[in-house]
C-alpha cells in the first residue's frame, strides 16, 4: 500500500486546483455600475487576458505530476522538487505577463468582485509557492 500524500503534495494540490478554477472565472469587467454602460467582462481564456492558458496547462501538469507516483509501483524520476519549481515558475511568469497585459489595457479589476478569477489565481500561486517550499523541505529531510 502506498503512503498517504505528504503535506507538500496536499498544499500543491489545493493551489493547483485554485489556479485551474480561477481560469474559468471572470478576470475583468468594465461598466455595469450605476450610470454606466452595461457590464462587459471576460474569463481567463479570452484573448484579452494574456497568457492564462499556459498557466492553466502548468497547473494541470502539476496535478498530473502529483498523482503520478501513486499510479506507479516504482519511484518516478520526474517526481522531484525541481519539476514542481519549473511548473511554478511557468505559472508565475504567465500570471505576471497577464497582469502587465491587463494593466496596459486598463483592465486590472478593482474591487476584487470585478475580477474574481484574477485574484483567485494570485491566491492559488501563493498557495503553490508554499506547497513547493514544503515539498522541498520534505525531500531534503528524506535524503539528507
Amino acid at each position: 500500500m502506498k503512503n498517504a500524500p505528504s503535506r507538500g503534495r496536499w498544499i500543491l494540490t489545493i493551489g493547483a486546483v485554485l489556479i485551474v478554477g480561477a481560469c474559468f472565472l471572470q478576470w475583468w469587467q468594465i461598466g455595469g455600475g450605476v450610470d454606466q454602460l452595461p457590464a462587459h467582462s471576460a474569463s481567463g481564456f479570452s484573448a484579452t487576458t494574456g497568457a492564462v492558458f499556459p498557466m492553466f496547462l502548468a497547473a494541470v501538469a502539476s496535478l498530473l505530476l502529483i498523482t503520478l507516483p501513486y499510479a506507479s509501483e516504482h519511484p518516478i524520476a520526474i517526481d522531484h522538487p525541481m519539476a514542481y519549481s519549473l511548473l511554478f515558475a511557468i505559472e508565475v511568469v504567465c500570471y505576471l505577463w497577464t497582469v502587465v497585459g491587463l494593466y496596459g489595457q486598463g483592465l486590472i479589476p478593482f474591487p476584487p468582485q470585478m475580477g474574481v478569477g484574477f485574484w483567485l489565481a494570485a491566491v492559488g500561486i501563493l498557495v503553490v509557492s508554499r506547497g513547493v517550499f514544503e515539498f522541498y523541505e520534505e525531500f531534503r529531510h528524506r535524503f539528507y
